[in-house]
């Protein structure tokens, strides 16, 4: 366990108020003072079925959204990820409006290239994935095509 461990239940809170605030007025408190783009992740619970809402940072290739599960460098794989491994369907909010997505996570070169993008954009990543020490996974979120808007 590493210190970031110790920190998880300061941030399922802080999650679970940003979340509030990504839904219900378009942008965050955090977000706003960290200057970041942050999106509210909607996950279906693989074990409980009900909704689940993570603020996750992420960046635009395209019409498609990529993000990382690094968790601040956390050991352990944030619930949204395995969310996701078990059902690709998810959804996101911008600016208050719902969008359908389809997830798919990344691997070989084109998860080296995210990773890489992202630690452009990010300079922590390298120091999560190291403190984690785990391999961190990257999703693109995909709108899906089969819901109509």
């Amino acid at each position: 366990m590493n210190w970031a461990d110790r920190t998880r239940p300061l941030w399922r809170i802080g999650n679970r108020l940003e979340a509030l605030e990504l839904r219900h007025l378009g942008f965050s408190a955090t977000s706003v003072l960290s200057r970041g783009r942050v999106l509210l992740l909607e996950t279906t619970g693989r074990q409980s079925g009900r909704r689940r809402f993570t603020p996750v940072a992420f960046w635009e290739e395209g019409s498609s959204y990529l993000v990382s599960g690094g968790a601040a460098g956390m050991s352990r794989t944030p619930d949204w990820v395995a969310n996701l491994r078990a059902s690709s369907d998810a959804a996101v909010w911008l600016r208050r409006k719902r969008i359908a997505m389809v997830a798919t996570e990344l691997s070989g070169a084109e998860r080296d290239a995210a990773r890489e993008q992202a630690a452009a954009i990010w300079r922590g990543i390298p120091a999560y994935e190291k403190r984690s020490g785990r391999l961190v996974p990257y999703f693109r979120l995909t709108p899906d095509a089969t819901v109509a808007s």
